[in-house]
């Protein structure tokens, strides 16, 4: 199925520096699936042809590409490496979402700007924790961040689904501040601070090269120069809307693996033909039944997908919000299909498919992943359920 092109010469641009490198990037996944192994040449090609730096704005030096160029680009990067663009994308939406939402102290956002820029620093959210789960579910961290002098901070505590963390140049780390105002607050750490420690622990079924291992943090000293922002616990929570950048890119990764396994079995069911059969498998009209309920399935995420996020491109920062429903939907539809996609594929395919040797065995690891990214399925149905029911009438008196 050929792809969707972007809108613009921008997006265009990104995905044609992309293509040369399309064979070595599908050769390095096999390998760092199969070692879970952390893709660090994948990320230096991707320096190279201005991809980490993609979101950056011009003011910074950055390309200052839109949200739906980087939909379309993650979805050509997931097809031959969804683990690669998933990883990717959590860097990609961390200043992505800072450059639409302005919510850092300039001087910061100049500093960790420029480092992707000139050095191409890789950035991510540090928030889960293995006691606290997510921070969609509301809990505070166990994570503290405690005064130790005028301006002086010191971090102590364990985070865990750190992607990205052997490559990382800045945690962005989601802490509780133990001065006394129950405030929340997010520091940036730079991966050379003393104290921080990464525990290889990322042992998973899918998306094994993301390393998304354990990070400590023993008495690491910050400054109140270091302060993403401070949070009031009572309104710590993202404003609909305000997580595009982090629900479509996931989702962009959802719909490149699906894509993938498509594609493959497609070129399956044209070529097939079992010993002694008349034809190929593609003429059967069961396997045409099952081709066609695929394509359709995966042109309904792509039109959801692309017409989010464009929509979210073309709306200012007071206006964005209104689309949380949508942006949750996408991201659960994404999702969802892709998982019967990929299983349609396999059943399609047969007994082959599970073996180590074909890459539809990957793609079914891979695909599971984003369910268990925010929004999960009951926080992002009750989202899109309270758009359409509240505020309910009063009906007790």
């Amino acid at each position: 199925m050929p792809p969707v092109p972007p809108t613009n010469d921008a997006g265009r641009d990104l995905i044609e520096r992309l293509e040369p490198h399309l064979p070595k990037l599908a050769a390095y996944a096999e390998t760092h699936d199969r070692d879970a192994s952390f893709p660090f040449a994948s990320f230096d090609l991707l320096r190279e042809i201005g991809w980490v730096a993609a979101p950056i704005p011009r003011e910074y030096g950055g390309q200052e590409r839109s949200l739906a160029d980087l939909v379309a680009a993650q979805t050509a990067l997931a097809k031959v490496d969804m683990a690669l663009a998933f990883s990717c994308g959590m860097h990609l939406m961390s200043v992505g979402a800072e450059r639409a939402n302005r919510t850092w102290p300039d001087q910061l956002r100049e500093r960790i700007f420029s480092s992707v820029v000139n050095e191409g620093a890789l950035c991510n959210q540090v928030a889960t924790e293995p006691e606290m789960g997510s921070p969609q579910g509301g809990g505070r961290p166990q994570t503290k961040l405690t005064p130790n002098g005028p301006g002086c901070w010191t971090i102590n505590g364990r985070k865990s689904f750190t992607t990205l963390a052997p490559g990382l140049a800045w945690f962005l780390t989601y802490c509780a501040v133990e001065d006394g105002s129950g405030m929340l607050a997010r520091v940036a750490v730079h991966r050379d601070s003393p104290g921080l420690r990464i525990e290889e622990t990322w042992d998973v079924v899918g998306l094994r090269s993301t390393g998304s291992h354990d990070v400590w943090f023993e008495d690491v000293a910050i400054t109140d120069d270091e302060f993403l922002v401070r949070q009031d616990p009572n309104r710590a929570g993202q404003r609909h809307g305000d997580f595009a950048w982090f629900a479509l890119l996931v989702s962009a990764a959802s719909l490149g693996v699906a894509e993938a396994a498509r594609d493959y079995t497609v070129e399956f069911a044209r070529h097939r033909r079992p010993g002694g059969a008349p034809g190929v498998i593609g003429s059967l009209p069961t396997v045409r039944a099952q081709i066609g309920e695929i394509d359709l399935r995966i042109m309904s995420v792509r039109a959801l997908l692309h017409e989010t996020a464009s929509a979210w491109d073309s709306l200012d920062a007071e206006t964005r919000p209104a689309l949380g429903p949508r942006v949750a939907a996408t991201k659960l539809h994404a999702g969802d299909t892709a998982v019967d996609i990929v299983d349609r594929c396999m059943r399609l395919v047969g007994g082959i498919s599970l073996h180590r040797s074909q890459p539809l065995e990957r793609f079914y690891r891979d695909v599971r992943g984003p369910l268990h990214n925010p929004p999960i399925t009951p926080r992002g149905l009750e989202l899109i359920a309270s758009a359409a029911l509240d505020p309910l009438p009063d009906v007790t008196s």
